[in-house]
């Protein structure tokens, strides 16, 4: 979920924002299915709440990529847009992690959380210290696959919780063997994606110096 780059445009009430504005409003439909799920308020069902939040988490995958199209075709990319797809695609993500901690304790451990949570945190850091020094910090490779794998595995995390007792067979097989993979493939390029861009930090931080110690 990786934002446009920002333009001088001053108008945020643009179609792109307006859809990552749903998104927020999708997300807190995801949480609700979510702690509906915990606490028993409202849906019995754990199969029907836990499937609901699936959809809705795919949802904000989709309008995601629309949102980031559109900005960028229409040439709608504001710098409030930028800001809000960044914060609700954190939010998403790793609001839903932390849930998974409770309800899916088998599949989601905490030290996978921490590691991801902790990857946002230093990026947005790197990034937001970078762009104060008139730097830009695009996505690399890793975090685009990061980002791809994270999208896979929470749905498929929640399909394998909601669907234990389906009677799915294969299918249910399948698919929890496919979150392990997931699992270990987003945690390699979580760490993959973080030392990539500390290392375009500290490479474009020592090239900034040297420029300066020449000018002096």
């Amino acid at each position: 979920m990786n934002a446009p780059a920002a333009n001088s445009s001053k108008d945020w009430r643009n179609l792109p924002n307006l859809i990552t504005i749903s998104r927020f409003c999708i997300a807190m439909l995801l949480f609700a299915m979510l702690t509906l799920e915990i606490h028993g308020w409202g849906i019995g069902d754990q199969h029907l709440a836990l499937n609901i939040a699936t959809v809705a988490f795919i949802l904000c995958v989709v309008t995601d990529a629309v949102d980031g199209y559109l900005a960028r075709k229409w040439k709608m990319v504001t710098t409030f847009g930028r800001l809000a797809d960044s914060f609700v695609d954190k939010i998403v993500i790793c609001g839903t992690l932390i849930y998974l901690l409770i309800l899916t304790p088998e599949l989601i451990k905490p030290w996978f959380v921490v590691i991801i949570v902790t990857r946002e945190f230093l990026v947005s850091g790197l990034r937001s210290y970078l762009e104060s020094q008139g730097r830009k910090m695009e996505a690399s490779l890793g975090g685009k696959l990061k980002m791809i794998l994270q999208s896979v595995l929470i749905p498929a995390v929640m399909l394998v919780a909601a669907n234990k007792e389906a009677g799915l067979g294969v299918i249910y097989e399948l698919l929890e063997g496919l979150t392990g993979f997931l699992f270990w493939g987003t945690l390699v390029t979580t760490l993959w994606s973080a030392f990539d861009y500390m290392a375009f930090a500290f490479r474009d931080e020592g090239t900034s110096v040297d420029q300066k110690d020449k000018v002096a």
